[in-house]
C-alpha cells in the first residue's frame, strides 16, 4: 500500500496491529486493521468466478451517509461514502469479479458530502493490488 492512502485512515497511537484471514470456501479473505484496540478498518474481499449480478449502483449506497457511485480508478464499479464502500472490479474475463466491502470506522471519519475523499484515495490504491494478487487482472 501507499502510504499516502492509508495514513489519512489511521489515527496517532502506539500500537497498529492487522489481521488477515483468507476465506476458505472460495478465493477471499477478510482484513481488520486496529489502532490501539479499536477498529479503524475492516475489508472483505471476495473472488466470483462467474458474471455478476446486475447491480443498480445508485441505489446500492443508500443506506450509508454520503455514498453514492464514485468513479475509480480500475475498472468496476463502486458505491463510497464518508465510512463504507462496495465495490465490483471486473477480472480479464467476462466470467469473473471480485467484489469488496469496506467498513472504516473512528475519529478520522469525515461524515461530510466530501469525506467519501479519504475512502476513495484507498480504495484506487489497493483494489488494483488485491485484484493483481487473487488472479482477477493478470494478463
Amino acid at each position: 500500500m501507499e502510504k499516502d492512502s492509508l495514513a489519512p485512515l489511521i489515527p496517532n497511537g502506539s500500537s497498529i496491529k492487522q489481521k488477515f484471514t483468507a476465506a476458505e470456501a472460495q478465493p477471499g479473505a477478510s482484513c481488520t486493521l486496529r489502532v490501539d484496540g479499536h477498529q479503524v478498518l475492516f475489508v472483505d474481499i471476495v473472488r466470483w468466478d462467474r458474471a455478476p449480478d446486475p447491480v443498480d449502483w445508485n441505489k446500492v449506497g443508500s443506506p450509508y451517509k454520503h455514498a453514492a457511485q464514485r468513479p475509480v480508478s480500475f475498472p468496476g464499479y463502486a458505491s463510497i461514502g464518508s465510512d463504507h464502500a462496495i465495490i465490483q472490479a471486473k477480472c480479464n474475463t467476462h466470467t469473473a469479479y471480485m467484489s469488496f466491502a469496506v467498513y472504516f470506522s473512528g475519529d478520522r471519519v469525515e461524515d461530510t458530502p466530501l469525506g467519501y475523499k479519504k475512502l476513495l484515495r484507498f480504495i484506487n490504491d489497493f483494489v488494483p493490488r488485491e485484484t493483481d494478487k487473487f488472479g482477477c487482472t493478470k494478463n
